[in-house]
């Protein structure tokens, strides 16, 4: 096949998916705009999360953040992704996360980030990102609620549908794209046509493997909400006696024990390394003060003998 009608083929193939690109886009905008996401899903007056359960249960969804949107004929599924956040104040920090843990288990989901700190001596705070499956997101924020007094609970919701719809579009048409160029190079008889149908193959399969990855990603966002938890030990009143300080107090004496031992293990070290460094020069210090003390010394031995022989020569 000439290199000219490859050319020409692999033009049409653009225009044809480039067409199929602004098509699907505008059928997107198109669905959403005629069902008034803003007003109806993320305005002032949107729905409560139950009025979701009810839509998804009332037409099967199969997933908690894909739900059905009502209306004689309508299949098509919206695309929700679900967020919350929650402070809990609890006696015991560790003990609460354990808990937790086990009641996300159960509900078939992940902690999927955490972080324990020592707020002050004995006091513990942690930092926790859930990952849950959207149809038990309800049911978690409520009993997390119940491991302490929860505080600043917020929840949210992004409707990605036309931004759903748009990626997987495009993804199919990417995907179709490569599927002719694989078509068209088995077409190919010259080098010259092979190489320039897998340099046009190649950038298409780069497009395909991204928009793979943002969708997957787009589609774990809809299946998995995300909640942060703060949890924080309640603060003991001045008026009330705290057990704190005897808090591990056997392993606290060990430690400072352990400690101060190592105190006196170091000074001897520093000691004796401080000792072996100055030895040379000790040394020679040592020297010259006993020659100068011989020095001395001959020299007050000979004016001892000097006075004595002219208290002599006197008498």
């Amino acid at each position: 096949m000439p290199a000219k009608k490859i050319a020409i083929l692999i033009t049409l193939i653009l225009v044809t998916d480039l067409a199929g690109i602004i098509l699907t886009s505008c059928g997107a905008v198109s669905y959403m705009d005629s069902r008034g996401v803003s007003e109806e899903y993320i305005g002032p007056e949107s729905p409560p999360f139950e009025a979701y359960d009810d839509m998804a249960k009332s037409a099967d969804a199969p997933e908690r953040g894909e739900v059905f949107n009502g209306g004689v004929g309508e299949t098509a599924l919206r695309r929700i992704i679900r967020s919350g956040s929650i402070e809990l104040t609890v006696e015991d920090t560790r003990e609460t996360i354990r808990e937790i843990r086990g009641m996300i288990e159960a509900k078939e989901g992940i902690i999927s980030s955490s972080n324990i700190y020592e707020m002050r001596e004995g006091q513990y705070g942690a930092n926790l990102t859930l990952r849950i499956p959207n149809k038990n997101f309800d049911s978690v924020m409520a009993q997390l609620e119940a491991y302490g007094k929860a505080t600043n609970i917020k929840t949210g919701l992004d409707d990605v549908t036309m931004q759903y719809i748009d990626l997987e579009s495009r993804l199919n048409n990417q995907k179709a794209q490569e599927k002719r160029l694989v078509e068209i190079l088995d077409m190919a008889e010259t080098v010259e046509e092979v190489l320039e149908v897998e340099r046009e193959l190649y950038r298409v399969r780069g497009e395909v493997e991204t928009m793979t990855a943002q969708f997957n990603y787009l589609k774990d966002q809809v299946s998995y909400s995300t909640i942060h938890l703060l949890i924080r030990e309640e603060t003991i009143p001045t008026g009330a006696i705290s057990p704190g300080p005897f808090h591990n107090l056997g392993s606290k004496i060990a430690q400072a024990f352990i400690g101060s031992i190592n105190v006196v293990l170091n000074s001897v070290s520093f000691i004796i390394i401080a000792f072996s460094a100055l030895l040379p020069i000790l040394i020679i210090l040592g020297v010259i003060v006993i020659l100068v003390w011989l020095l001395v010394r001959k020299l007050a031995k000979r004016k001892d003998k000097a006075e004595s022989n002219i208290e002599l020569k006197q008498e």
